[in-house]
């Protein structure tokens, strides 16, 4: 969340799936470092739109893996597109002029920097899609609960009581945290292997 103009921006989200259209200057913020980000810049890119993508990490995208970076660099390098670490964005507001003013800084610290363009897009990350997980959660024999000190020692969880619920039912994956296939696996094949 930004300290002023939430309002005003548009998520990448928004840019990807048509409900938004893109500007012609564009700041693309990505502070989750995964693909929607890149996406939305691509393809606020190929509309002709100058574009800076900015991230509060030291490098671009840290959750797409390098062999899926690659591309995204190709494309959007034969574009007119910026590219920017260690910059956070702080707040946005209207300028005189129609526009937007992004405000910019750093988390090291004492830099503050402005940013005249027509579009602030964010990339945020995801919330968790856990619905279907407390809609299961009273019908299983676990109640969804994860016996952690198991899982971490790589012990299998405890056996389900007979008669106390119709299956066992852990929250792994998305249904957690936004994060990528690959962490989705390893919980599921930490939980399951013993099985």
């Amino acid at each position: 969340m930004l300290a002023q103009g939430n309002d005003l921006v548009v998520s990448s989200w928004d840019i990807l799936s048509g409900d938004v259209k893109p500007g012609r200057k564009v700041l693309v913020f990505d502070d989750a470092g995964d693909h929607p980000a890149l996406q939305a810049a691509e393809l606020i890119a190929q509309s002709g739109a100058t574009v800076e993508i900015m991230t509060p990490d030291r490098s671009f995208a840290p959750e797409v893996m390098a062999m899926n970076l690659v591309p995204y660099m190709r494309s959007l390098q034969k574009h007119d597109v910026t590219f920017t670490v260690t910059f956070r964005l702080e707040s946005v507001q209207r300028d005189g002029a129609g526009g937007l003013r992004a405000i910019v800084g750093s988390d090291y610290g004492g830099v503050r920097k402005e940013r005249l363009v027509d579009q602030v897009v964010v990339n945020h990350g995801t919330r968790p899609l856990d619905e279907l997980y407390f809609e299961l959660k009273p019908k299983s024999s676990n109640r969804g609960m994860v016996d952690y000190p198991a899982l971490i020692d790589g012990q299998p969880q405890a056996a389900p009581v007979a008669g106390s619920g119709e299956f066992q039912l852990f929250r792994i994956g998305d249904a957690v945290s936004a994060r990528n296939t690959h962490a989705a696996i390893y919980d599921a094949l930490r939980l399951v292997k013993d099985l």
